[in-house]
């Protein structure tokens, strides 16, 4: 899956997530390439026929991207398009056992809910942390997040201790977290279980190596940036404030129903904060924007009214209602949409999802997302991120003392944009053979003329081969071990079954057998046959009259492989009628002999009892 991205990334210079055509019209292939949208995304468990399915659809898509593969450098990305999102460090309104859950370190207060990540909860003294245990392995890429936050105005009188910080680190925290060492301390105290593990700084060692990112609510809301090299201890949100640059700290109101937040890391190792804070029930009241079905080309415009009715024409035309994170929810024409804003003059559609995602256009133009949306918090010189490091991104909060900040999480979007990477670890999904398709990806050739581009088609192929060929393997050996483990369950049940009658049967005070629960299991041993009689009797029945219809006809219009099918079917049906026959009489014959045995066990009984009589009077 990464491997076919970055070779779509790799083919398309500038022309956005839906281009495949390179940017050289010399070099574009005669056939049509397959469309992006085919591009399979990883998918959400590791089962095996999704893997199968996976690995099958992600050869067909690179063979159709082969030739134009390695066409380009890593093209400019105003407004953050291009690049490939990275399926372990991204999600969509919230994260699920089979949706990368398990690639979270989640602990306190925060947790995944239906529709969000609770990040913090609407409760005070409380802290929240989310950590990624996958490594961002590029040294070009984005993270952008959305996220939705208040304090309902409680408690204003009060300090404002609050604060929630989004993390950039090159050391893994989540291997070194013990959460169990927190819950277990004797003060039953979280705080104080936080202090032994050296975690005073929003959860966080206050020697951290990285970036810190925090939005703070005191003395007002606010945004700093701080690169720390974890010389220096820093002991609190304040000491962190003091000791940013004044030019990485901008006061801005980011208490919203959907802040938008971007981090972006260079090649160089330079990296730049930035924020929107787009008031989107104020933007849209009163606003005309053009529904684009393809996302690209207005098809009509739409008035959006502040009472939350929408116009066409100046006539009611549907209804429109705010969602948390900078979400809309729409109904139109019959039909319900939730659209994504992705800045003041763009929204998608996020939900139904299509191949072609449609979008509302401010005032019916294409214009993307304007950088006047974003406010640039900080901007850090090259060489301040390592060369050599890898990434892991986390955030971790604290409500408040006695006022509390409430913080969702709606969606995390972490893109890469070097073509020469993955990105991420993709070892579950490629296995041993991550290594040759690493090869590929560095080799800076450029296939240009077709003899190159043959050789690229071979070479990718054959790797294409080798992975649905393992896959192959693996499917059929799991087929084999759930038929094994099938058997071993019906003999197990029926195991159980017979130990279960046993043990209804056998009186344990007297140490015998309960002659009347044997009786009982050979009564519904009897029903089950006879029920089973009369079903076997219906079906040979029917299966012998469909014998009769294909004799009289002749079996004409049939094959002669056809005849010696149902001449087969007629002798198997004959051999379970006398199978069944066999099986009623021995039904019969055993009951006969339980009878009879009752009746002699009964008879002499009675003998026994009339001789005892005798001697008696005698």
């Amino acid at each position: 899956v990464a491997i076919c991205r970055a070779i779509l990334a790799r083919t398309a210079r500038t022309g956005g997530e839906g281009s495949l055509e390179p940017a050289d019209p010399l070099l574009r292939p005669a056939a049509p390439l397959a469309p992006r949208a085919l591009c399979p995304r990883r998918p959400r468990a590791v089962r095996a026929g999704r893997h199968f399915a996976m690995s099958r659809r992600a050869a067909a898509l690179a063979a159709a991207l082969l030739a134009a593969d390695g066409l380009a450098k890593n093209a400019d990305r105003p407004g953050g398009a291009g690049g490939w999102r990275m399926a372990h460090h991204s999600f969509d309104r919230t994260l699920t056992y089979d949706d990368h859950l398990g690639e979270w370190l989640t602990s306190a207060s925060t947790m995944a809910l239906r529709d969000r990540v609770q990040l913090l909860p609407s409760v005070p003294d409380r802290y929240g942390l989310l950590w990624s245990k996958k490594a961002i392995d590029t040294k070009d890429f984005e993270v952008r997040f959305t996220m939705s936050a208040t304090d309902n105005g409680e408690n204003k009188g009060t300090f404002q201790d609050g604060a929630i910080a989004f993390w950039l680190m090159p050391d893994n925290f989540a291997t070194k977290y013990d959460e169990q060492a927190i819950v277990t301390d004797k003060s039953k105290d979280w705080y104080k279980g936080l202090q032994l593990e050296g975690l005073t700084l929003l959860s966080n060692r206050p020697r951290f190596e990285g970036l810190a990112m925090v939005f703070m609510n005191s003395p007002r809301q606010s945004v700093v940036g701080l690169w720390s090299d974890g010389s220096q201890a820093i002991n609190s949100v304040g000491e962190l404030a003091d000791k940013a640059l004044p030019e990485h700290r901008r006061d801005m109101d980011w208490m919203t129903a959907g802040t938008q937040v971007r981090v972006a890391v260079k090649p160089d190792g330079s990296i730049v904060g930035s924020v929107m804070t787009l008031d989107v029930q104020k933007h849209l009241a009163g606003s005309r924007w053009g529904w684009a079905p393809d996302g690209e080309t207005k098809a009509f415009m739409v008035s959006f009214q502040a009472d939350g009715k929408l116009l066409r024409d100046d006539k009611p035309f549907g209804t429109w209602s705010m969602m948390s994170g900078s979400r809309v929810k729409i109904t139109m024409d019959k039909a319900s949409y939730v659209l994504r804003f992705e800045g003041s003059h763009r929204a998608v559609v996020e939900d139904p999802t299509s191949r072609q995602v449609p979008a509302l256009l401010y005032g019916g133009k294409n214009v993307g997302a304007p950088d006047s949306d974003w406010q640039v918090v900080f901007r850090l010189p090259p060489k301040t991120f390592p060369a050599r490091s890898q990434a892991f991104i986390g955030f971790s909060g604290y409500t408040g003392t006695k006022s509390y900040i409430e913080v969702d999480l709606h969606r995390l979007s972490t893109k890469n944009f070097d073509a020469k990477t993955i990105g991420e670890d993709e070892s579950d999904v490629l296995e041993e053979s991550i290594e040759e398709w690493m090869k590929v990806l560095e080799q800076e050739k450029r296939y240009v003329s077709q003899a190159t581009q043959a050789e690229a088609v071979v070479k990718l192929t054959n790797l294409l081969t080798k992975y649905v060929d393992r896959f192959d393997k693996d499917g059929q050996k799991i087929q084999s071990e759930l038929g094994n483990m099938e058997v071993t369950l019906d003999t197990i049940g029926t195991d159980i079954s017979n130990y279960l009658a046993a043990a209804q049967a056998f009186s344990f005070d007297s140490n015998v057998f309960d002659h009347e629960e044997v009786r009982g299991h050979i009564h519904s041993i009897r029903s089950v046959l006879a029920k089973n009689k009369d079903l076997h009797d219906s079906k040979i029945n029917v299966v012998h009259q469909t014998v009769k219809e294909l004799k009289a006809s002749g079996g004409r219009g049939m094959s002669s492989e056809n005849r010696l099918k149902v001449e087969g079917a007629a002798h198997q049906t004959q051999l379970l009628e006398e199978h069944a026959s066999r099986g009623s009489s021995l039904t019969y014959f055993l009951l006969f002999v339980i009878v009879g045995s009752v009746a002699g066990l009964g008879f002499l009984f009675l003998s026994r009892m009339r001789y005892y009589e005798k001697k008696h009077y005698i």
